[in-house]
């Protein structure tokens, strides 16, 4: 359905200081492929989440390594790729309990749930050191 070849690619450095560049692009692109604008900042929170897992867990903070992100882009919705080296993420087998976690007052560890709850798919893997998380966005019936 999305074609083989992205639509747009742009590499950033993995500096935090370039995370609200990478995210507003993302969200002007999901506006420009016919996204509702809450949708288009849905999208856009996202990415800024993984791409911020991506600094903090994967590359420990370096400001020197590299995060490719490719656009797809296709009448019926969109999908990202998050292409990166470094550390291949764990994830928890199981969803986590957000109320739970309000209740003790818990920070951080909720950025995968926050992308799986906004995105429709979300999916890492790991292939000859290469991690990609791939996440797509299906338009509503209303767009």
């Amino acid at each position: 359905m999305f074609p083989e070849k992205p639509e747009l690619v742009i590499s950033i450095p993995s500096k935090t200081e370039l995370l609200k560049m990478i995210v507003e692009m993302t969200k002007h692109i999901a506006i420009i492929n016919q996204f509702p604008p809450s949708d288009a900042q849905k999208v856009a929170l996202a990415l800024d989440e993984a791409v911020t897992n991506v600094i903090k867990h994967s590359y420990r903070g370096s400001m020197d390594e590299n995060i490719r992100v490719e656009f797809y882009c296709h009448a019926k919705g969109i999908k990202i790729k998050i292409i990166f080296t470094g550390v291949p993420p764990v994830l928890a087998k199981a969803g986590i309990d957000l109320d739970k976690m309000i209740k003790q007052k818990k920070k951080g560890g909720l950025g995968v749930e926050l992308m799986k709850r906004i995105m429709d798919s979300v999916e890492y893997k790991t292939e000859e050191n290469i991690n990609i998380c791939e996440m797509i966005k299906w338009k509503t019936q209303e767009s």
